[in-house]
């Protein structure tokens, strides 16, 4: 199977790690951030209006060095031993940064992850369409949505950003659950 996989929150603990960058780059309290459910992808508008420059000053300097989460290279790796093969799909582009791919690739290369394609692109449902991914792992409710209407087999990472929004995805909270997930859907 082609397996397509997200990293911000799926891959990557990018919403707690992101918060300090924030709170300096917005002159705020990491506590308010915390408090009040705001990341790198949570921005209230006042915020959001100066996302680009947030991201122009940090992400390339900062992103290759995002901690993943608990046993993802190993539970990936246990994936690819299976046979299947690993699309890394994640919504950066050049608007974000200055090389995206330069900058995932670092990212990918210092969590040890095996990987057999990375594609950059906000548009994850065409990527899934053009890549024949037969099942599909992000945290965003709105992408695996969209990723489903095509017939694809999603699986909903629970991130922080998710947690309290309601779905009728298939939901999973760790690596070892989308590991024993994929090998139930070879079986």
């Amino acid at each position: 199977m082609k397996i397509g996989i997200d990293i911000d929150d799926t891959m990557a603990d990018t919403y707690e790690y992101l918060i300090p960058y924030i709170a300096e780059f917005f002159e705020v309290d990491i506590k308010y951030l915390k408090n009040n459910n705001i990341s790198y992808c949570t921005l209230p508008k006042d915020m959001k209006k100066r996302e680009l420059e947030f991201a122009k000053k940090y992400y390339d300097k900062v992103i290759p060095n995002t901690p993943f989460k608990p046993k993802v290279a190993e539970y990936i790796g246990k994936i690819k031993e299976l046979g299947h093969e690993i699309i890394v799909i994640t919504a950066r582009d050049k608007t974000l940064y200055t090389d995206e791919y330069k900058t995932t690739i670092e990212e990918l290369n210092n969590n040890n992850i095996k990987y057999d394609k990375l594609v950059c692109n906000f548009d994850k449902k065409t990527v899934c369409q053009n890549e024949k991914i037969d099942v599909f792992i992000d945290d965003s409710i709105v992408n695996c949505n969209k990723v489903k209407e095509l017939g694809i087999k999603v699986i909903l990472f629970n991130s922080t950003s998710n947690i309290n929004e309601i779905s009728n995805l298939d939901r999973v909270g760790n690596w070892k659950d989308i590991y024993t997930k994929i090998k139930e859907l070879t079986e």
